[in-house]
């Protein structure tokens, strides 16, 4: 299964490609996909290596899992090009489960489904008229887990792009872009933050709004993994750092810095 999925998202991959390549950006928006397929990949092996929910199912279910991280973002690409060509967005999450629900390879439940809302905020998939409808306990427990398991690798394999910076002008806008300039967090997104949730999208005015919005993410990991390979790869370390490239609040820096720390430390102890 996993290999198929390889071949898959290599194809709409190349797809994509030879529909945006005289685009500077949107072939780098791809490529970015592309790379970033991968690299959810290998954050959420070590999820599932080290997870003990993981650690006790079986090889089959360990290769549906597999396969669901790697095609969480298939329809990406179909979206950037519907971008590109039409000026139109749609919803990769949900335009992925429509693709993949009719390939019988692959897992209606624990690929396509929780796929579907991993981009969404969790309530979605929760109130989701078909997960709602599904009595088998059992497949709830799968489908939930690979769910969270998608969201908190996605979410690390973002931050390690964001601080490795070879894609940094896919997630910050530049300044010229922006309507307030200033090098500073804005007050609404600060209040924001301490109350421990994703930032509200319609609240950044700043760059240094948009990297707290990626730094919210972290109220939203699901496992006691996720949050050690990320302090592993020093990454809520980078980030902050990263931070103060767009603020001029040192002291404000290292107090949301260490909230959140407390939070984590807290909440997964």
């Amino acid at each position: 299964m996993l290999k198929q999925a390889r071949i898959l998202l290599e194809s709409e991959y190349k797809k994509c490609l030879e529909q945006v390549h005289k685009n500077d950006f949107y072939t780098c928006y791809a490529d970015e996909k592309w790379v970033h397929s991968r690299q959810v990949l290998g954050s959420g092996n070590f999820i599932i290596k080290h997870e003990p929910w993981f650690q006790r199912q079986t090889a089959d279910i360990i290769e549906i899992a597999k396969t669901a991280l790697l095609l969480h973002d298939v329809a990406r690409f179909e979206e950037i090009t519907q971008r590109f060509i039409k000026n139109i967005k749609i919803d990769h999450g949900e335009a992925g489960y429509e693709m993949l629900k009719t390939m019988p390879e692959y897992d209606e439940w624990m690929v396509a489904f929780a796929i579907k809302h991993h981009g969404h905020v969790k309530e979605r998939f929760y109130e989701d008229e078909r997960y709602q409808t599904l009595k088998d306990e059992d497949l709830r427990d799968k489908v939930e887990h690979i769910f969270w398991l998608i969201r908190d690798a996605d979410k690390i394999a973002n931050f390690n792009l964001i601080c490795n910076r070879t894609y940094l002008q896919l997630f910050l806008p530049p300044v010229e872009k922006l309507d307030n300039k200033d090098k500073m967090i804005t007050a609404p997104v600060v209040e924001d933050f301490y109350k421990c949730r994703t930032l509200d999208h319609d609240l950044r005015q700043t760059k240094a709004d948009f990297m707290m919005a990626f730094l919210s993410w972290y109220f939203d990991l699901n496992y006691k993994t996720s949050v050690v390979f990320c302090k592993k790869l020093r990454l809520i370390e980078k980030m902050f750092s990263m931070l103060s490239e767009y603020h001029n609040d040192k002291e404000l820096n290292d107090k949301l810095q260490n909230f959140l720390e407390k939070y984590l430390n807290k909440r997964f102890a």
